[in-house]
């Protein structure tokens, strides 16, 4: 018997050596508090309020994670068509991204700026975590490699500024040379509405108007202010035509190596940075750069009534046209009308 019980104990110690010896075929799990080192590009500038929810949201995910999140703002590691090429390559991991950008690799989220869907920033957070978005910026993301975050960050919406005259009427716009952002949406809504659009880089904006290049530009007050365009500007007449939001992309071959509960982290903290864009930052740079505006002898007017349903009859055959492109595109807009009808 006591050799029995002996021989039973020798065979226990040798299967538990075994195991700690790796003998087991299945691998052993990753370390779970290894340390990630992973780099946000952003060619935006860093003060500005998307930027300012950006950096909120890193230091949440840096607090919650094992991911350490370098933040590089302010294009230093090159324009945005740079760092979304490095994010398509996964030479980096996440960046940010505007529909303009993204319009040069996939229409499909082009309908966002279609003109007066959008001009509430209420409508636009509950447009952009709809169903009907993610379901769009999913499509988007694969067409272009990367995982596109629905949660916006937003620059401000957009209105009318020039050095000519003042825009009160849908006659006003007419003949002005208007810089655009680069995508074809906007180049066909200032052609419709009766403007000469003009795609001018934006760190070249200030000097176009400055030697009269351009006459004005669709823009946001807050870019107004932080580009000092005010200092070449004499008008600016808002409209709320359409919002400029920015989002977050991140590599998808790096999105899918991360475990869910880390997604979901980096999530939570995207929803954070979008809770303060809009309530802390943005309300209050729009406020400040109104006033520094003012201040510079500006002179700004609202379009509204029968004047701003005017551009709004002449823009309303676009949304036929974008809504025609596939059921999801049709699906979004449908959501934002239902949302504006609230």
């Amino acid at each position: 018997m006591k050799k029995f019980l002996v021989l039973i104990m020798v065979l226990v110690l040798a299967v538990s050596m075994f195991a700690a010896c790796g003998g087991s075929s299945e691998p052993a799990p990753a370390e779970t508090d290894e340390v990630i080192n992973v780099v946000y590009a952003s060619y935006g500038n860093s003060s500005m309020p998307p930027q300012l929810g950006v950096q909120d949201a890193i230091k949440y995910i840096n607090e919650n994670s094992n991911l350490n999140i370098d933040y590089k703002g302010d294009a230093v590691l090159g324009g945005e068509a740079d760092t979304m090429q490095q994010v398509m390559d996964g030479t980096i991991q996440i960046a940010c991204l505007s529909l303009s950008q993204a319009s040069l690799y996939t229409t499909v989220l082009d309908c966002a700026q279609l003109p007066f869907l959008i001009g509430d920033y209420d409508v636009e957070r509950a447009a952009f975590n709809s169903d009907e978005w993610i379901a769009l910026c999913d499509e988007a993301g694969e067409a272009m490699g990367v995982k596109i975050l629905p949660m916006c960050l937003e620059n401000g919406i957009r209105h009318f500024a020039n050095n000519v005259r003042p825009i009160n009427t849908l006659a006003d716009l007419k003949g002005l040379k208007l810089r655009i952002a680069p995508t074809q949406i906007l180049q066909t809504v200032m052609e419709t509405l009766g403007a000469s659009p003009m795609v001018v880089n934006y760190n070249e904006v200030y000097s176009a108007l400055q030697n009269n290049v351009v006459d004005g530009e669709e823009i946001n007050i807050t870019s107004v202010y932080a580009l000092k365009h005010y200092e070449q500007l004499k008008y600016i007449s808002k409209i709320g035509m359409y919002p400029y939001p920015e989002f977050t992309c991140v590599n998808l071959d790096f999105w899918n190596s991360l475990p869910e509960e880390t997604q979901n982290v980096i999530i939570e903290g995207f929803d954070l940075g979008e809770e303060n864009c809009f309530t802390k930052y943005l309300a209050d740079l729009e406020s400040t750069a109104e006033q520094t505006c003012l201040d510079a002898g500006l002179e700004i007017n609202t379009i509204e009534g029968d004047a701003r349903q005017e551009f709004v009859d002449k823009a309303m055959p676009l949304w036929d046209d974008i809504k025609a492109q596939s059921e999801g595109v049709a699906a979004f807009v449908d959501k934002v009308v239902e949302l504006n009808s609230k």
